[in-house]
């Protein structure tokens, strides 16, 4: 495969092509989740994939096949909540909110943490729980007052531990506010996955859309320790393909047609290949991974990253980092205005 098939390839396998979903479960599965740290791009991730629009909030809320929680790189992603005992077996292998490093900076100790960890399957169940009120519950049953502060900070970072050990998951908002739920008693008792299985599927996952990839951008992706990625690979079933890495034995390789999309910021095709932009982007990476984490919208024709868009006060600009053929041109909305 060339460089022009294998990023074809990635636009079919991720519903952006030809063939689009047959449900936000489905789509949510097999690209590895919907990044959703921004509610909007999820939305608009989901819809394209879709080819209309997703009812999210009936997913999450009403039928419960889908979870909110952190996942992969510790961001806020959509997953099938079928889908959860593997991503909370391989979330188990993560170390770095164990580290002095990490729990100084977030103001707490080892000890503080091992009390949060242990107080919350007590405190929390199936009726959703605000941060502030998750917060006095888990003080009232370790009385730790001083751990208020860090339990509501905003990005929820002392939470996240609790959500890597399928503690914790959202629950529908209340009002402008966040809540969580325990995933056992959502969605029920679920039995638990070996560390190594849950790896595997996972990786066998990533690369039947992200791939052909290597055990690099695996561990990259899922923010996996790089020996365990590497150890996974050896024991899969994977084809090479030259240059590019490796395929499930026997993966589609759907040949994918002429396609331009306007993906919106954090859009998983994106997120899930940036050590590739120097390959994958006409541009420079600045332009698409900016600082603080930002992923922009991006104009993406026939795979490749050929521009940024933004859309302010109802107007669309299209910043190309070439000029680009009249086809593609015509192909975006006609009222984008292209630098």
């Amino acid at each position: 495969m060339n460089l022009d098939e294998v990023l074809r390839r990635r636009i079919e396998r991720h519903f952006l092509g030809s063939e689009k979903g047959a449900g936000v479960v489905q789509v949510a599965g097999r690209i590895g989740g919907i990044h959703a740290q921004v509610a909007s791009s999820a939305q608009a991730a989901a819809d394209l994939r879709l080819g209309e629009p997703a009812d999210l909030e009936k997913a999450l809320w009403n039928d419960r096949t889908l979870v909110r929680t952190w996942a992969a790189r510790g961001t806020l992603h959509l997953l099938p909540a079928a889908d959860l005992p593997f991503w909370v077996a391989a979330m188990s292998t993560r170390t770095r909110e164990t580290t002095g490093s990490w729990l100084r900076y977030h103001g707490v100790t080892e000890a503080q943490m091992a009390d949060i960890i242990a107080a919350v399957p007590d405190v929390l169940g199936g009726d959703p729980m605000t941060r502030e009120e998750l917060a006095g519950a888990v003080i009232a049953a370790t009385g730790h007052e001083e751990l208020r502060g860090p339990l509501i900070q905003g990005f929820g970072a002392i939470l996240k531990p609790l959500a890597f050990r399928g503690l914790l998951c959202s629950g529908p908002p209340r009002g402008r506010n966040v809540t969580f739920v325990a995933p056992r008693a959502w969605f029920g008792d679920r039995e638990p996955v070996e560390v190594e299985d849950a790896i595997d599927r996972l990786a066998t996952a990533y690369l039947d859309v992200y791939g052909p990839a290597d055990s690099a951008e695996f561990a990259r992706w899922f923010d996996l320790k790089p020996a365990l990625a590497r150890k996974a690979f050896a024991r899969l079933d994977l084809e090479p393909v030259d240059g590019h890495g490796f395929l499930p034995a026997g993966a589609e390789r759907p040949a994918g047609g002429e396609s331009v999309l306007l993906l919106p910021a954090f859009d998983p095709y994106v997120v899930g290949s940036l050590r590739r932009l120097d390959v994958m982007s006409s541009g420079p990476r600045s332009a698409v991974s900016r600082p603080q984490g930002w992923i922009s919208p991006t104009l993406v024709v026939n795979g490749r990253i050929e521009g940024v868009w933004e859309e302010k006060d109802g107007a669309l600009t299209v910043t190309a980092f070439r000029t680009l053929p009249a086809a593609v041109r015509r192909a975006l909305p006609r009222e984008a205005a292209i630098i």
